[in-house]
């Protein structure tokens, strides 16, 4: 299995390396990272201007670009047909709205456009403990054949050093808030972070905290294909 490795963080970035390590026994894993942290570019590109590459060796690439430029480049530049691209581990929570944001859920979602199944693996702060359990989702996900290029996979480690399974997840809006104070001169980054509790027991962000690695299926695109027939039925158009 030839495995693009990417993620957000960073090229030398914790949670990249601890990736690394756990994937070699799945196949030749190649690193392509942006030279500097790229968290929350989605999967913005780099359109207008060339992009520095660093070559470590034929495995190891820096990129002066976001993480769907990580993907893109891999994809398109190494020569390789690539089985999986796989991004992470994200240090932070890749659930409920934060999926919109995620350089390291864009950086899958750019691969999708090349028809190359993805996986993105996200944790919160404790990135020493999900590392040990890469191989436990990484082994039911080939077992059960869930690999595909028509989404991405999408797995987010228990918040607390506990690990009671695996379960499918909803993606849920959440009810907080992601907001600015603004002093005048500077404006600062606020949020407010609402109980688990008061969410479904089968959504990302309750799994998450109640001991569960939650994978979530994320389409590659934003189209409605109920809403086209809810208007085009309506009369409107």
């Amino acid at each position: 299995m030839n495995i693009l490795l990417v993620n957000d963080d960073g090229y030398n970035a914790k949670g990249i390396i601890a990736l690394e390590k756990q994937l070699n026994k799945y196949g030749q894993v190649y690193v392509v990272a942006p030279k500097t942290f790229m968290s929350g570019k989605a999967i913005a590109l780099t359109i207008h201007a060339p992009i520095e590459v660093i070559k470590y060796d034929d495995y190891h690439y820096a990129i002066d670009g976001t993480p769907a430029d990580c993907s893109a480049f891999g994809l398109s530049c190494l020569n390789v047909k690539f089985d999986v691209v796989i991004s992470g581990i994200n240090e932070g929570l890749n659930i409920t709205y934060d999926i919109l944001h995620s350089g390291t859920v864009g950086a899958c979602i750019e691969s999708l456009m090349y028809d190359v199944p993805c996986i993105a693996f996200s944790a919160e702060k404790n990135l020493d403990f999900a590392k040990d359990y890469v191989s436990f989702v990484m082994d039911f996900i080939l077992k059960n054949k869930l690999l595909s290029n028509k989404y991405c996979i999408n797995v987010n480690f228990p918040i607390d050093n506990i690990v009671k399974g695996i379960k499918l997840a909803k993606v849920v809006q959440r009810k907080d808030n992601r907001y600015f104070s603004y002093d005048g001169q500077i404006a600062f980054p606020k949020r407010d972070i609402d109980n688990h509790l008061s969410y479904p027991k089968d959504s990302d962000v309750y799994l998450v905290n109640e001991g569960y690695i939650a994978i979530s299926f994320l389409k590659k695109d934003f189209y409605s294909e109920t809403l086209f027939n809810q208007f085009k039925d309506s009369g409107i158009f």
